[in-house]
């Protein structure tokens, strides 16, 4: 039987303070980007998620700014969706990368349209996964959903991530994908997201609206969402789908805001498909 080989990892950080880490193999090839959403850093992403990405792609991960090693700012006018966009061309120039496929989930999704726009020339896939556009097109959760998330309870680290999936996911879910839940938990909880990184977020993604950058995206380009999705309705993936010409919507039953933990299979499947249709 033949023995799995370990990854192997670089990590480095942009000289305004952005952590990056890149994880491949000897089989890697191309370049996959991975844009964390609202409050996340890039210890969210499930390890064997992006280790059997890294079978065949090199995959880039980092902290978006005020999450995990990144650097802090001051002012939450200092996070805005082009800010953040601006911070991954820099992870991106610190590592030496000009091509590279781009995955954006959740309020990664509305990073990677935004940095798609400005840097489409080096952008060869889009595949935006539980996203938005924002704008006009952006279609709520139910207010009782958003109040809540807004305002988490728990004495602990750990009673809050609960509290936040419970809400997010459905009882049969929150159960099935618990092991996951507690491996994310314990990569995460020395370096959790400070509230003041909380509100700046926020601020990014409330100020963001990406709607006229929809029909100048000339990307081979996969949206991907559940069917079920309380956080992020899945009417946000069908309007994306609408006005991105040529791109492939893919709706998952019985899913809800983490495809890539609830059907991680189909996800990586489909995200092969869409860096193999670039070509």
């Amino acid at each position: 039987m033949t023995q799995s080989i370990a990854p192997s990892i670089i990590e480095e950080k942009t000289a305004n303070g952005i952590f990056a880490r890149k994880t491949f193999t000897s089989t890697s090839g191309d370049t996959l980007v991975l844009v964390m959403g609202y409050g996340g850093s890039l210890r969210i992403w499930p390890e064997t998620f992006v280790e059997r990405l890294a079978k065949k792609f090199c995959v880039v991960t980092y902290d978006n700014r005020g999450t995990g090693l990144s650097f802090l700012p001051k002012q939450t006018e200092d996070y805005s969706i082009k800010a953040m966009a601006d911070d991954l061309f820099e992870v991106m120039t610190m590592f030496g990368i000009d091509a590279h496929h781009l995955l954006g989930y959740s309020m990664g999704s509305c990073i990677a349209l935004q940095y798609a726009y400005d840097h489409q020339e080096m952008v060869k896939s889009l595949f935006l996964m539980s996203g938005t556009a924002g704008g006009s097109l952006y279609v709520k959760p139910d207010k009782a959903m958003s109040t809540s998330l807004a305002n988490p309870e728990g004495k602990t680290l750990w009673d809050i991530y609960m509290y936040t999936w419970k809400l997010m996911y459905s009882t049969e879910a929150f159960e099935r994908c618990q092991p996951a839940f507690k491996a994310i938990y314990e990569a995460s909880k020395e370096t959790p997201t400070r509230p003041a990184a909380l509100l700046g977020h926020s601020h990014a993604f409330r100020g963001f609206d990406g709607v006229s950058y929809l029909s100048k995206i000339k990307l081979p380009t996969t949206i991907l969402a559940g069917r079920a999705d309380r956080l992020m309705p899945v009417g946000n993936s069908e309007n994306l789908a609408k006005h991105i010409g040529g791109s492939k919507l893919i709706l998952l039953d019985d899913c809800e805001h983490g495809p890539h933990i609830q059907l991680e299979d189909e996800v990586i499947v489909a995200i092969e498909s869409c860096c193999a249709s670039a070509g």
